[in-house]
């Protein structure tokens, strides 16, 4: 069934006002036909984050835009402080082997550069930016180089297995296409919450260089 703008709009407006990691009364939503556009300011872009998560859960949305800008207040750290704090948080992470990561910074952009093992450290390096105060912005420039490099046959194995056993997907709907292990995903999902979360099911893999996304939601 489908769903009205003001049912979608309120729906979005609850579920924002209910978490408390996010100010409601610096964004607006606004829903034409399914479509979602959120503008206003945040704190960070980690809040950002967690608003599109949100409204990604609720039902009958064919698309978001956020346009959200981060507020940079008076006091705010220096670039260089940035760049100390993110060199730090990305050392003490484990799992990204940040010695093959630079990072600079400039008017609250932080550039990160250099090499990582698997596609999901990439996105991992980006997220851990992301709640730093006075971050505006991440241009994420990793190149991922993996240790052990599957034949693309056998990455479109491994993506299209992780998208089966995720019971909320049909995979029937889905194509995966892999070329020198840049993985392409094609066809419909059943929602918006779909359409974000099932690229992250093929980073995972061993041997992903990139993950290009073409699901669509379908309308019902």
């Amino acid at each position: 069934m489908d769903r009205s703008d003001p049912e979608i709009s309120s729906d979005i407006v609850e579920a924002l006002s209910r978490d408390s990691r996010v100010n409601t009364a610096r964004i607006t939503v606004i829903v034409n036909a399914g479509c979602v556009t959120l503008s206003g300011d945040t704190p960070t872009l980690y809040t950002a984050s967690i608003a599109r998560e949100l409204v990604a859960c609720v039902p009958g949305i064919r698309a978001v835009c956020c346009e959200l800008e981060v507020v940079r207040p008076a006091g705010i750290p220096a670039d260089t402080d940035i760049c100390s704090h993110a060199e730090h948080i990305l050392s003490w992470n484990a799992s990204i082997g940040a010695r093959e990561v630079s990072v600079s910074v400039n008017c609250g952009r932080v550039k990160l550069e250099g090499e990582v093992d698997a596609y999901w450290q990439r996105s991992r390096a980006e997220a851990l930016i992301l709640d730093i105060q006075g971050v505006v912005g991440v241009i994420n420039k990793l190149v991922v180089i993996p240790e052990l490099v599957p034949g693309d046959q056998v990455i479109a194995s491994d993506v299209k297995s992780a998208i089966t056993r995720c019971t909320c997907l049909n995979h029937d709907d889905i194509t995966v296409e892999v070329e020198q292990g840049l993985v392409t995903l094609s066809g419909q999902v059943p929602s918006w919450w779909s359409k974000q979360n099932t690229p992250q099911l093929a980073e995972s893999i061993l041997g992903v260089k990139g993950v290009v996304d073409r699901l669509v939601v379908e309308q019902s």
